[in-house]
């Protein structure tokens, strides 16, 4: 018996969730927020997370190499060393960590097809290595 036929089906709720992460860095400010109201930065750590209920062929919900290339080409390098409060939806809104995610998670789930078995499924944006806020759909 090959170690693929032991393993049972999958049940109709169970789902498969693959994570990247990777880094930008950039300043912003949190107006009517000291001390955060002065211009500082971070080297903010995005995660994005899909979740696929069925493996292709080989054996993967999608390949990392893909997902990792989503989360460079449409947040990453759009992102860094920039200054949040300069770029859109943030001119009009503060880029709290909160605010960040959210909008992350809508840029990758409008600009990223992971198939007809994925789905967008969160976003963790880190300030530091101590504060996370996640954005889940």
């Amino acid at each position: 018996m090959d170690f693929v036929d032991s393993i049972p089906d999958p049940i109709v709720s169970e789902r498969y969730v693959l994570s990247v992460e990777g880094y930008f860095s950039a300043s912003h400010t949190l107006p009517d927020c000291p001390p955060c109201d002065r211009l500082h930065g971070h080297t903010w750590k995005v995660r994005a997370s899909w979740a696929f209920t069925e493996l292709d062929d080989q054996g993967m919900g999608k390949n990392f190499v893909v997902l990792k290339e989503a989360l460079s080409t449409h947040i990453l390098e759009t992102y860094d060393h920039g200054h949040l409060n300069d770029l859109e939806p943030f001119d009009r809104t503060s880029p709290t960590a909160e605010n960040l995610a959210r909008e992350f998670f809508f840029i990758l789930k409008k600009n990223f097809d992971p198939g007809t078995s994925g789905s967008m499924e969160r976003v963790e944006v880190w300030e530091g290595s101590g504060s996370c806020a996640a954005f889940e759909g």
